[in-house]
């Protein structure tokens, strides 16, 4: 990797505020601390001209430049995820039991408050630089809300960017693709309504047992339906809810858990179909009631070939490599939510061959990093900017 960085970012600051950050995690839709420690943190160290306030804790900073020109957003995150850290060895370990930054957001937000740096200092030449601090990505349903809020229209965005860390790659490798980069996801909840009995009278109730099980053993055929070379599909049973710790109690109610993931918006719904069809004739041949939940959903992130052109620029300008992805991922991104409204892409930037993984409960964010996000940043404005009006 090249030297980065110019005299107008403070690392020292930002590393303090990355563990700052990753020592007082907030999960999704309670980022208020998250949303204020920001906020001031950029007005003392960077101060904005505009700060826009959106739906949930998140928010908007606005730099603008001298001359007319294209609004750039990047955007980070503000939520932790429900995991318990075990990282006993680093001073700055979550204080909160079962919440830790343990998808990266923290550093995510550095590299953005280290962007703020550079503009704070000397606005972009031409245009904007829109810095969105978004909150709930963990549940799907952030981005979507800020897109739809009134006050986005203050910031409607020409291109729009995000990077995600990525343990298994080499550190400050670029990565990128032009179509799918994130899955599309949803996680869905079956529930089954039957009646409880004494366990030693199973045959007075109706259990919904057998037929969680059997709904498992659907969703395996289903994922076997649709899991080719190109879609890539999973359909994983993540959580199961039946019954109540009584010897003498049979079941009457129940829930089956499921996550599916495919690169295709339109696959993933057809599988959803497949499933719910399968669960309602299960459920009629064993007498119970059914019901269904969408928890959460994840539009597939799909990059614009021509912001990806640019993505690859960048990391050549800065001496970065850059990975041609073959597939996309298959995590979830809701940044997907505004690559389907604005022309932007997300990349990948590599965390470490040897870093424990995402979601992980030792996975840590590596400092070491933050550089190459700031300028994977700064030249994705700058070409912006070398654009006419």
């Amino acid at each position: 990797m090249t030297g980065f960085l110019d005299n107008s970012v403070d690392l020292e600051q930002l590393i303090g505020l990355r563990r700052w950050l990753h020592a007082h995690p907030e999960l999704s839709r309670q980022e208020v601390e998250t949303a204020a420690h920001m906020q001031a943190h950029l007005r003392e160290n960077s101060p904005p001209d505009e700060i826009v306030p959106l739906a949930g804790s998140g928010f908007a900073a606005v730099y603008n430049g001298e001359n007319a020109g294209n609004t750039v957003l990047v955007r980070t995150e503000l939520d932790a995820l429900p995991i318990h850290e075990i990282n006993d060895d680093i001073s700055y370990r979550s204080v909160y039991d079962g919440v830790g930054h343990k998808c990266g957001h923290d550093g995510h937000m550095t590299i953005v408050a280290g962007l703020a740096q550079i503009y704070a200092r000397q606005r972009p030449a031409r245009g904007r630089v829109v810095l969105l601090f978004q909150p709930d990505e963990e549940t799907g349903t952030g981005a979507r809300m800020c897109c739809e809020h009134p006050n986005f229209g203050k910031i409607r965005p020409d291109y729009a960017f995000a990077l995600h860390n990525f343990p298994g790659f080499p550190k400050h490798e670029i990565l990128c693709r032009t179509g799918v980069f994130t899955s599309a996801v949803r996680y869905m909840a079956i529930k089954l309504s039957g009646r409880e009995a004494h366990s030693a009278m199973p045959e007075t109730g109706i259990s919904p047992a057998l037929a969680i099980g059997e709904i498992t053993q659907a969703s395996v055929r289903i994922q076997e339906k649709f899991d080719t070379a190109e879609e890539r599909a999973l359909v994983v049973p993540v959580r199961f809810d039946m019954g109540v710790a009584s010897s003498g109690v049979a079941p009457g109610h129940g829930e089956a858990h499921f996550t599916l993931r495919t690169q295709s918006n339109e696959v993933v719904d057809e599988i959803w179909a497949d499933l719910a069809s399968a669960s309602q004739r299960i459920a009629e041949q064993h007498g119970l009631r059914i019901d269904f939940e969408e928890i959460e959903k994840f539009a597939a992130t799909v990059n614009d070939e021509d912001a990806v052109a640019m993505i690859e620029k960048a990391a050549r300008h800065n001496g970065l490599g850059y990975t041609k992805l073959e597939a996309p991922f298959r995590a979830g991104e809701d940044f997907g939510e505004i690559t389907q409204r604005y022309k932007g892409a997300m990349f990948g930037l590599g965390s470490g061959e040897n870093n424990p993984e995402l979601h992980n409960p030792d996975y840590d964010f590596p400092d070491e990093i933050i550089s190459s996000g700031i300028a994977m940043f700064k030249s994705l404005v700058d070409q912006a900017a070398e654009e006419a009006p």
